[in-house]
């Protein structure tokens, strides 16, 4: 019999393909205009069409629930999103892809310590996999590459887990158009006074048509579709399951940087990208098991 829950998998799997390119988009619209004041062009144009399509339903719903129930995760999101603009202008698209896409090494201990979930030996075994098939990615003649930008990019992946996993406790009082409004609303005002404060205000006549195409690809589908799918499939999915998932975000930017940006894998980069998307199918698959069966399969949890 079909799994529903495949359906909502497969949303997580189109939000990393939506990621995985914006890694891309990114690169080429900082060719144009500075990393916040991308950020904060691309939150304004998704909050602006939230508000326009469901401001009407979503402001009174967050007024009428606890700031719990919403801040927590769209702080840690506002955070996560400005780390990783910075990564991204840092180091090349593929490095940052990578180090962005480590959620799921933070997202099962938070969510112990957040929400009570427990994880199982089959989830550090895929932390294992997935670790290993970074690495292999990241691995440039034999050495990997470690600077500012991974470091902004692992920041991000750290804070990103956070929020998903704030994010799945408080779609239990609001719902997932409303948390992402919330979540893109506070990141952009974070983004816009961050830009404000550390970057030149940009001549915005003088932005090339490219970067406003990139701008608005971010805006459109990296933010708004992408979140609606993300907060959508957490109201089914655990959190810990949907970070696994996210891991596969570098196997997609390795592959569109190759095209558009000339960033070439190596034999071992092309290892890890495998080692990723099985671990991504195991953990897929674990979660689409009915609860007693994949109970039998990580009988010892932590």
């Amino acid at each position: 019999m079909f799994n529903k829950r495949w359906i909502f998998i497969g949303l997580v799997v189109m939000q990393t393909a939506i990621y995985g390119m914006g890694n891309v988009v990114m690169k080429i619209a900082y060719e144009g205009i500075s990393p916040l004041w991308c950020a904060a062009l691309r939150f304004g144009i998704a909050f602006a069409v939230f508000m326009l399509v469901f401001g009407r339903k979503v402001v009174p719903l967050l007024r009428g629930v606890r700031l719990g129930a919403w801040l927590p995760s769209s702080a840690f999101m506002a955070v996560s999103y400005l780390a990783c603009s910075l990564a991204v202008n840092l180091t090349s698209a593929t490095n940052a892809g990578f180090f962005i896409a480590l959620p799921m090494l933070f997202t099962p201990v938070l969510s112990l310590l957040v929400t009570g979930s427990k994880f199982g030996k089959s989830t550090v075994f895929l932390q294992g996999m997935v670790i290993a098939g970074l690495y292999l990615l990241c691995c440039n003649g034999g050495a990997l590459q470690f600077g500012w930008g991974e470091l902004f990019g692992l920041f991000s992946s750290a804070t990103f887990a956070a929020s998903l996993v704030f994010g799945e406790r408080g779609l239990g009082e609001v719902d997932p158009i409303a948390l992402s409004t919330a979540q893109i609303g506070v990141t952009f005002v974070a983004a816009l006074g961050a830009a404000i404060a550390f970057e030149p205000m940009p001549v915005f006549s003088a932005v090339p048509v490219a970067s406003w195409a990139s701008i608005a690809f971010l805006g459109l589908f990296g933010t708004c579709l992408a979140f609606f799918l993300q907060n959508f499939a957490l109201a089914h999915v655990p959190s810990a399951t949907v970070s696994v998932i996210l891991c596969a975000e570098p196997v997609f930017t390795a592959a569109i940087s190759a095209v558009a940006l000339g960033e070439v894998l190596t034999g071992l980069g092309v290892a890890g990208a495998a080692l990723i998307v099985a671990s991504t199918v195991v953990a897929s698959r674990l979660e689409s098991k009915p609860a007693a069966e994949q109970g039998q399969l990580s009988a010892a949890e932590v």
